[in-house]
């Protein structure tokens, strides 16, 4: 008679174990649409407001206005903001996104290799911080950008440190960027000669023991053909870059986003696969491919050529970049359960107000 008593209370054990309060339980690998893009679409960049659960994503669409969408927690399209000087000439937009403490806007701009900070209280703008168009190191001028390819700056993911340090990636020219607190001109912080890439430095976090992980999108060593590498960088005393080391080589991937058990999820950019591989951080090996190929099938809008990821809860929101295919019904913020929550970022508190300029584009 006490047998089933004791299974039920296990079973009440177990799945009270599983999810934190307010949590609805789900299978990891799940899929939903948290939220369709208007026009321009083509989304890239997202982050959570940890205060409202609120989410800031931008359009990365090339020729096109810049905007910058904020949705609500249920995915509610609050206020579309339009960046202030980006030319409709420019070759891509918008592509990462960081919120410091004070709830303000980092989006990162391909047109004139900026940061530009966006305060949502009054729709004010600024120039945060610009990256320079490094010469070839060929030239014998420095600083200079590795490569054989003389290429401006493309800053495409930032992310904050403790002290308010924006650390910013620079896919063309092989260079992760420092920017003070408070802004300014960015300096190098690190590079590699063998980072030079049509297709560089992408998706950055900082890890529980304050190494920098950076996706090094698509790899130019044949044995790495076709793959994207996940590389660890630490952090010195004095806030230089220590020595890089391999964590694993996985898809040519775009983003990069960790959770608390140390797993790294990295958006899979190429059209073949369309999928979020979870990398184990201490073998490198690829744990798991999200989502399945049956479960891909049956979606509303299917995963396409994600870009960028973010957590909330347990679930990642995650950018439906759909950059091969360009279909504007794929145009999505899709949700995927992925059964753990995503190791804080840091939103340090930057003590420069946004100038009072308000563009008269921002509605």
């Amino acid at each position: 008679m006490r047998k089933p008593f004791l299974l039920a209370a296990l079973a009440m054990v177990l799945a009270s174990a599983c999810c934190h309060a307010g949590d609805i339980a789900a299978t990891p690998g799940t899929v939903s649409t948290f939220a369709k893009i208007p026009a321009p679409g083509q989304p890239e960049g997202i982050a959570i407001d940890p205060r409202d659960g609120s989410v800031w994503s931008g359009s990365n669409k090339a020729r096109s206005k810049a905007v910058i969408w904020h949705h609500a927690a249920d995915g509610t399209l609050l206020h579309t903001y339009e960046v202030m000087g980006h030319s409709e000439k420019a070759i891509h937009a918008i592509n990462g996104i960081a919120l410091d403490g004070q709830g303000r806007v980092y989006a990162l701009d391909y047109h004139g290799a900026r940061a530009i900070r966006l305060d949502p209280r009054t729709g004010a703008q600024e120039v945060y911080a610009t990256f320079a168009d490094l010469p070839l190191c060929l030239s014998g001028r420095r600083p200079c950008e590795p490569g054989l390819l003389d290429r401006p700056a493309w800053p495409n993911w930032p992310t904050f440190d403790a002290q308010g340090n924006l650390y910013v990636s620079d896919l063309n020219q092989a260079t992760i960027w420092k920017v003070p607190p408070g802004g300014g001109r960015a300096r190098i912080w690190y590079q590699g000669a063998d980072l030079a890439s049509i297709y560089s430095l992408n998706g950055m976090q900082f890890d529980a023991q304050g190494r920098l992980n950076v996706m090094y999108t698509l790899s130019t060593r044949l044995s790495q053909f076709l793959r994207g590498v996940v590389y660890r960088i630490p952090v010195n005393e004095d806030g230089s870059a220590g020595e890089r080391s391999t964590v694993g080589t996985a898809c040519i991937g775009d983003g990069l986003t960790i959770g608390r058990s140390g797993r790294l999820y990295l958006p899979c950019s190429q059209p073949l696969l369309n999928q979020l591989q979870v990398m184990d951080p201490d073998t490198g090996a690829v744990l798991a491919s999200y989502p399945s190929a049956a479960v891909q099938k049956q979606l509303e809008i299917p995963m396409d050529a994600p870009a960028s990821a973010a957590f909330r809860g347990t679930h990642l929101l995650v950018t439906n970049h759909a950059l091969f295919t360009q279909d504007p019904a794929h145009f999505a913020i899709l949700k995927l359960e992925v059964g753990e929550e995503g190791l804080p970022l840091f939103y340090p508190t930057i003590d420069t107000p946004v100038s009072t300029r308000t563009p008269e584009a921002a509605r």
